[in-house]
């Protein structure tokens, strides 16, 4: 059926004989491809030091002393001893102990860092956007 000025083409064809030309709608939805890449999350430092503490020690030592005793003699003498009446000196050595102190060095702990990889899961909540079509037909379709 033609209107006036109107001449009848097949459906889809948009020129005067019969060539049929597609239109055509393209719908694109998003995807989501998750994966990891590696970065610095921090570090982990040991730093010694040294601090000094002082401390006590309780040492015994011996020590000698002279004891002087002068005891008195009453008796005369029977016979003169030799040496009488010259100078005489007598020296007794005087011992003591002292106190050594010496230090070393005993390693007492040995700090180890060591790394492992741990696995976790992370729930990553992401907006996905999806095209629609909605056709609305609004020809008038005559039935014949």
């Amino acid at each position: 059926m033609t209107h006036e000025g109107q001449e009848e083409r097949p459906a889809g064809s948009s020129e005067p004989g019969g060539l049929e030309e597609d239109f055509r709608v393209q719908r694109s939805e998003e995807e989501l491809r998750a994966g990891v890449r590696e970065r610095e999350a921090g570090a982990v430092s040991v730093k010694k030091t040294v601090r000094t503490e002082s401390e006590e020690v309780r040492v015994p030592k011996m020590r000698e002393e002279v004891e002087v005793e002068r005891v008195p003699m009453g008796d005369e003498a029977q016979e003169v001893p030799d040496g009488a009446f010259s100078e005489e000196e007598i020296v007794v050595q005087v011992f003591e102990e002292e106190v050594v102190v010496s230090k070393r060095v005993v390693l007492k702990e040995e700090i180890r860092l060591r790394k492992r990889v741990v696995e976790d899961i992370e729930v990553v909540e992401v907006d996905l956007r999806k095209e629609e079509v909605d056709i609305d037909d609004q020809t008038r379709r005559r039935d014949p």
